[in-house]
């Protein structure tokens, strides 16, 4: 499936240079543009996007107003600030925020959009990849100790009812057993599915 990628700029002439290199190193990408903060969001609004590009100052809106929306409302979309503009105080802000890379433009159009490639690639691939759940510690620690507990209590019964049997041969006591074990089967596979159904990654 094709990467669909939107490029934000105020600078027409660098969208349609952005666009021709981008797609030259990968004829594959779906490069769309948009020349305002507003455009690329009613863009948004009718296309799916996967990875969005955006400068940092603009008319209507910096890079960092539109970032700032996206995640505001949950929006995941890969986003990367691509400006001239050198300052740490926004280099920082952009990635609080959640951009995947900020990027500095320069003179070497050829070799810095090898580098927007590779970043595209990156994001994509991480995006795609699909991610084994992780419990988390504390979360997993209440979890063992509780399964333990039962688990544990579970085999003092079976180990109770067959001291009773070494004693008295009594069939009540064999069907004690029985019914533990059963206990027991069936504790240990609500453990597996409440992991397998990721329960235990709710936050």
């Amino acid at each position: 499936m094709a990467t669909r990628v939107l490029l934000v700029d105020d600078d027409i002439e660098l969208l349609d240079i952005a666009r021709i290199l981008l797609q030259q190193k990968d004829p594959d990408l779906e490069i769309l543009v948009a020349s305002s903060v507003r455009d690329a969001l009613q863009k948004m609004e009718k296309e799916e996007i996967d990875i969005i590009i955006a400068d940092y100052l603009m008319p209507d809106a910096s890079g960092l107003d539109m970032l700032e929306a996206l995640r505001a409302g949950g929006d995941k979309t890969g986003f990367v600030i691509w400006t001239g503009h050198s300052s740490e105080e926004v280099v920082i802000k952009s990635l609080n925020l959640g951009a995947d890379y900020y990027i500095l433009k320069g003179e070497d159009y050829r070799g810095q959009f090898s580098t927007i490639r590779e970043i595209i690639q990156g994001i994509a691939k991480k995006k795609t990849t699909p991610r084994t759940p992780i419990i988390k510690q504390e979360m997993a620690s209440k979890f063992i100790h509780k399964l333990s507990h039962d688990i544990t209590g579970i085999a003092h019964n079976i180990m109770g009812y067959a001291t009773l049997l070494e004693e008295e041969n009594n069939p009540e006591y064999i069907k004690g057993i029985g019914r533990l074990l059963t206990k027991l089967d069936e504790r240990v596979k609500t453990a597996v599915n409440e992991i397998d159904d990721g329960t235990l990654n709710e936050i």
